[in-house]
Order: C-alpha cells, then structure tokens, then sequence
C-alpha cells in the first residue's frame, strides 16, 4: 500500500494533458459531497479505492493533483455512472471518458433502433423507454395510448409528471397512492445516486409540490397485495391491472445508454 501511494503522489505532480485545468478545490469539493452522499468517511473511501487515507486527504484539499486513472478509481469506488465520472474528471482538469449526446444524436441512432424493435415487438401491450429523469423518450401505441399522448410529445413529457400532476393519467390510476409510493420512493434513490446536482433532483423537487405528494405512506401495501404491486388502470369505467419489467442495456460507455430504461406492460 505504500509503494502505491508513493507512486500516486508522484503521477500526481504531473499537469494534465487534456480538458482545461480547474480550481483544485472543485474537485475536493465533489469528492466531499459524493462522500456525504454514499455516508462513506475518507477511510473507507480509501480502503475502497486502493488509496492511502493520507493521499486521499491530499486530494480532497487540493494539495495533490490525482492522474486521471486515480479519478476514475474513486468514482468507481464512489459507485457513481458515466455522466457523475465525467463530471468528476472535468472537475480535475480531464477531458469526459464517456458520450453526453442526447436521444436523437447519431451517435445514438444503434440503441434506438434496439429500443424501438423491443417497443415494437411488446405491442399490443403497452412499453416505453425512459432515461434517468424519467422523460419518456420513445413509446410504443399501446403506451401512447395509455398516457394520451401523440409521438410529437415524445421527449418532452414526463412520466413522474404524468403520474403525479393532476390530469388525465393521474386519474385514471386506481391504487394511485401505490403506484405514487412507489415511483416515489424510486425518483428518491434515483436523486440520491445522480446527486443532488442532477435534473432526477430536479424532477423530485417538481414532484413534490404536487398535490399529496409529500403525505404519501412510506410503506409499501401490506403482503395481502401479493408479491408485486400491479397498476391499476381504469378508462371509461373498465379497469385494467398490469405489473411491469424493467430492462436496461448491457456494458455501456455512454451516459445515456447506461441510463436508458425500458418499461414494458404486462396483463395481470
């Protein structure tokens, strides 16, 4: 441990070659809050890393410039995803390791046409794609329909609003104080392993100045509910209850790809 603490110190000396530099203290600042945020004190974050406790203390005062590789050792240790690794490398002086394009960009053109072949073979049942924030960035018919919605609002509306502003879908859901408990709880864990930087801390703060959102029960239903919770979904007096999957993509070096999920509707 200590020879590879020394060897740490001593790449550290180093300038970096890419990104423009920034105040060491913004990445001290960072590490802290991750820290707060994961409740990991400066050992445990060292033992995790592989680090000694003393050159971590150094980076988080910004009296040692870490190499790239150390970064990406601590957010790796920190647990965070692609886009937090990048904001932490940019926070050291380093180029981003990992594609920010958005949902239409070229460079996502392979995963879209991945995720409209799973939307398109779940019809007629109901499936979406949804990145972090829940924005809901394709759907399939039986989706669309179900949130009342045409493609052109694909990309611009929310799920977590749909379900938690008054309206339509709102409405329309049976057991909503589950449903809403639930998704609740989920926006939370989401907001708390994004950061409270991130636009899923923004979607929760939204979400909670909705009506009866802060009152909801942070228990789930009781065990009578079965093993899953199942949406309750009721249209012209018919109701309708369906459980759902959640699939993510496999081995991504893209922040969106990482986040992207897809949700797929199954008939109770």
């Amino acid at each position: 441990m200590k020879r590879t603490a020394l060897r740490e110190v001593e790449v550290s000396t180093r300038r970096p070659r890419k990104g423009v530099p920034k105040p060491r203290s913004e990445l001290g600042a960072l590490l802290k809050d991750w820290r707060a945020s994961r409740g990991k004190s400066q050992l445990a974050l060292s033992f995790d890393a592989e680090v000694s406790p003393r050159h971590l203390a150094f980076i988080e005062s910004g009296r040692t410039e870490p190499s790239q590789d150390m970064v990406l050792r601590l957010a790796e240790a920190l647990g965070l995803g692609l886009r937090e690794r990048n904001a932490l490398l940019v926070a050291a002086g380093y180029a981003p390791q990992f594609g920010e394009s958005d949902w239409d960009s070229e460079e996502m053109r392979e995963l879209r046409q991945a995720a409209a072949l799973i939307l398109g073979a779940h019809e007629p049942h109901p499936a979406l794609a949804l990145d972090a924030a829940s924005t809901v960035l394709d759907a399939n018919a039986g989706a669309l329909a179900m949130m009342g919605l045409g493609r052109d609002a694909l990309g611009r509306t929310n799920l977590m609003d749909l379900v938690f502003a008054p309206g339509r879908v709102r409405s329309a859901i049976g057991n909503w104080q589950d449903i809403a408990g639930y998704l609740l709880g989920r926006l939370k864990e989401n907001a708390r392993l994004r950061g409270p930087g991130s636009e899923v801390a923004n979607v929760l703060a939204r979400v909670l100045t909705y009506p009866d959102a802060r009152e909801l029960p942070a228990r789930m239903p009781g065990r009578s509910a079965g093993v899953l919770v199942p949406l309750t979904f009721v249209v012209d007096g018919v109701a309708t209850q369906w459980f759902t999957t959640v699939t993510t993509f496999g081995a991504p070096l893209h922040a969106l790809a990482e986040e992207v999920t897809i949700e797929q509707f199954y008939p109770r």
